[in-house]
């Protein structure tokens, strides 16, 4: 029940955050929800003890990045709500792995729109930044796909 309602949520997102480029509070909020409440009927107590750590730690770590305007407010939720749904321990995994994957994606994209060299000499001089934006809930849906095949264990 977890995966499919972790997966359910993770394929809303992707679907608004490509199409229209923001996650909806309906999807992040009630992905919160029941990943406390399913935590509670599965695991009691310490389910719940989890799903609240890993609901905090989801939107710590990306909450810096939004402050400064580089990651979205949907992002932010979403990484929360997984960790709602999956935990203290699953989330640490799952967002190392987002990291990883979003860095490769921004590359390759940096790549196809042919900017990876001013970037490049951007960081050397300091005088070049795209102005381009990208989603990262691809990327946090890969990181929770690889996180549970395994990935980082």
């Amino acid at each position: 029940m977890l995966y499919a309602t972790t997966y359910t949520l993770l394929a809303g997102s992707l679907y608004y955050d490509l199409g229209e480029r923001r996650i909806p509070n309906v999807l992040t909020f009630t992905g919160m929800a029941l990943g406390l409440m399913l935590q509670v009927a599965f695991h009691g107590w310490a389910g719940l003890a989890s799903s609240l750590l890993g609901l905090a730690l989801g939107f710590l770590l990306l909450f810096p990045l939004f402050a400064l305007g580089k990651f979205g407010g949907g992002d932010v939720k979403l990484l929360a709500a997984i960790g709602a749904l999956r935990g203290l321990h699953f989330i640490w995994r799952a967002s190392l792995l987002g990291l990883f994957f979003g860095g490769v994606l921004a590359l390759g994209l940096l790549v196809y729109h042919r900017e990876c060299g001013y970037v490049t000499m951007g960081l050397a001089h300091g005088g070049y930044r795209t102005q381009r934006t990208y989603p990262y809930s691809p990327a946090i849906a890969l990181g929770v796909l690889f996180a549970d095949l395994g990935w980082l264990l």
